[in-house]
């Protein structure tokens, strides 16, 4: 009896200790992985795309209103130096305008385009509230697949300095190589503050976004709206803003903003969101 007592309470020991690491093992394994930390202007994040769909949509603006002014403030021949090719029809309504990127060419800004925009005009683009519409379908930048329409509205010369100025409103769509897609809607004021009067396209060229107000949605479902807190300089060599800041506020989490400086072209800002503030690079 002693014997068996004696083998019960050993078991019934290894059976407790056994427990105890298991319960152990269970608390350990249980342990929350580490969350992951948000990083500022992560390749799918909202600000990013935002950002990506304002430049990408205000560049080929950029490129027709150069179109606009080469009937009348651009001196001599135009030259966009290797792309795109332009041809202009102001002979006979309708007035047209096509944008000809070819199989692949880099401009001035350092971004890689292939394709057409068509754009379409009831006027001429020097007269108060003509309108000007492109349809871009087959047109790719820096191997993102862009389609959507912009409509830009003259609003007559600039009070500064005469130069051109223009409200426009514009719907697109960017599909990635993995193929995940972000849609967007803008409008603003844009103006020409320098080289409206030489004949380099976009090489001299200065522009203004003074009003910009956005929406979207981004790759994962997130919607967010985005404005102009700080008028947005673009100079046309550069691929990115020169100076101004953009707000951009998602569905979900805190505004983002981004400062682009003061005026030097490189690829630097300054984000912040909530107490956060990093430098970041935008490519």
């Amino acid at each position: 009896m002693k014997t068996n007592l004696k083998i019960a309470l050993l078991a019934g020991s290894l059976l407790i200790t056994s427990l105890l690491v298991n319960q152990a093992c269970k608390k350990e394994s249980a342990t929350p992985a580490k969350v992951t930390e948000d990083l500022p202007y992560a390749s799918a994040s909202v600000e990013k795309n935002a950002l990506l769909a304002v430049t990408s949509m205000e560049s080929v603006n950029n490129f027709a209103q150069v179109g606009f002014i080469s009937n009348s403030l651009k001196a001599g021949s135009l030259s966009f130096g290797s792309c795109p090719s332009i041809v202009v029809n102001y002979t006979t309504p309708p007035y047209s305008i096509t944008l000809d990127w070819g199989t692949a060419c880099t401009g001035f800004d350092g971004i890689s385009r292939t394709g057409k925009v068509e754009i379409s005009l009831n006027g001429l683009m020097n007269v108060a509230n003509n309108v000007a519409t492109l349809k871009i379908e087959n047109f790719v930048a820096d191997g993102n697949k862009i389609t959507g329409t912009s409509k830009i509205t003259s609003a007559g010369p600039n009070p500064g300095n005469g130069w051109p100025r223009y409200d426009f409103v514009t719907e697109g769509k960017i599909v990635f190589a993995d193929q995940k897609i972000i849609t967007f809607r803008y409008e603003g004021v844009t103006l020409q503050a320098e080289g409206a009067s030489t004949p380099t396209v976009l090489a001299d060229d200065v522009w203004r976004t003074e009003i910009h107000s956005a929406n979207g949605v981004n790759q994962d479902g997130t919607t967010w709206t985005a404005k102009t807190t700080k008028v947005m300089i673009r100079k046309g060599d550069c691929k990115w803003y020169n100076s101004g800041t953009y707000e951009i506020t998602p569905s979900k989490g805190d505004k983002i903003t981004l400062d682009f400086g003061n005026g030097t072209c490189d690829n630097k800002a300054t984000w912040t969101k909530g107490t956060q503030t990093k430098e970041i690079s935008l490519d």
